[in-house]
């Protein structure tokens, strides 16, 4: 932990159900890197804390009792007095970046490890936010998951994560592409963009070129992950993990690839590629349809202009004081659940 600032910080990002949280597992898995679960807390944090340079115990209990209040963070494993120790050490002079090193540090692993030489974090929201993250952490490596378009709108439409609708899906698969490749066009070096698909065809060899592109030696071990079923399902609850990560506690399989040709309707794959655009084939991906008829382009407007307005009142939303922006950002949960009940009410 003395020399915990040396260590270099790679994320993990791209859109829900893209693979990011299978490539997490593995890196989990590697005995050289601490990557804890899932939890914004730096994109969270940072506006309230990010100025700070000189830290008093005051700032310092502030921030760890904030940490506690994400919403994901109950799912770390971590010793929270240890935790608080390590940061009441902190007092005087750091950096809200070195505490970020310190709270991931102490992150424990259900799997084995030994010197830990990188840090690791997983989180698909990061890709919306990609600049704050970047300016946070500026010398970062950043992995970069794709999927097929169609796929990904098939498996966020099985889960409550979004509202149900198709254009505004595709619409957000499109505005983390254009945030991400923005960004990669400028720092070509710090980005490393994979397809789901060849990794799931070509798992070993595609896990080596990502472990030499965040600095870690190449471990086979890694692909036993799903063994640990036991163990995940005493610390979770079954009915999350059965639902979100079920495919988890097998081994890397390539049967979800392409099934969008034979299960999607083909008014929806109109709608999505009329969405996507060009975006498509940036990305290697091929449309079906080209051209969008006008009565697609009207059925898509009002999908769109959610996705639109939604992210103008995420960018609002971090604009007020931390305590009510935080009450807004916790309930997100609460209104997508009332939502998807009244959903499925409808739709019965």
């Amino acid at each position: 932990m003395g020399k915990i600032d040396s260590l270099p910080i790679f994320f993990i990002i791209g859109r829900p159900r893209t693979g990011t949280t299978l490539i997490r597992t593995l890196f989990d898995a590697h005995p050289n890197v601490n990557i804890p679960p899932e939890c914004p807390i730096i994109l969270n944090l940072f506006p309230k804390y990010g100025g700070i340079r000189n830290w008093d115990q005051k700032n310092l209990i502030a921030f760890y009792k904030d940490v506690q209040k994400q919403r994901k963070f109950i799912s770390w494993q971590i010793d929270l007095e240890k935790l608080k120790m390590e940061l009441l050490e902190c007092e005087g002079e750091t950096t809200f970046q070195h505490l970020i090193r310190l709270l991931y540090g102490n992150n424990n692993s259900l799997f084995d490890k030994d010197k830990i030489i990188t840090l690791g974090d997983k989180n698909p929201v990061y890709s919306i936010y990609i600049k704050k993250i970047f300016k946070t952490f500026p010398d970062a490596k950043y992995i970069h998951l794709t999927r097929d378009y169609r796929d990904n709108i098939l498996s966020i439409l099985k889960v409550d994560f979004e509202a149900p609708l198709v254009p505004l899906i595709a619409y957000r698969w499109r505005y983390s592409a254009i945030n991400i490749l923005k960004l990669k066009k400028k720092h070509p070096d710090q980005f490393f963009t994979i397809k789901y698909e060849d990794f799931v065809n070509n798992s070993r060899d595609h896990y080596k070129q990502l472990c030499e592109f965040v600095g870690v030696p190449f471990d086979d071990g890694v692909f036993d992950f799903y063994k640990k079923k036991d163990e995940v399902y005493k610390l979770y609850p079954s009915k999350i993990l059965d639902k979100y990560h079920k495919s988890l506690f097998q081994p890397i399989s390539n049967e979800k690839v392409g099934l969008w040709k034979k299960k999607m309707k083909e008014r929806d794959i109109r709608t999505a590629d009329a969405v996507i655009g060009k975006y498509a084939e940036m990305l290697g991906y091929e449309r079906k349809y080209r051209r969008p008829a006008l009565w697609t382009i009207i059925r898509i407007m009002p999908g769109m202009t959610y996705g639109r307005l939604s992210y103008v009142f995420g960018f609002f939303v971090n604009l007020l004081p931390f305590r009510l922006r935080m009450a807004i950002v916790n309930r997100g949960s609460v209104f997508a659940a009332v939502y998807w009940k009244v959903y499925s009410l409808f739709k019965k």
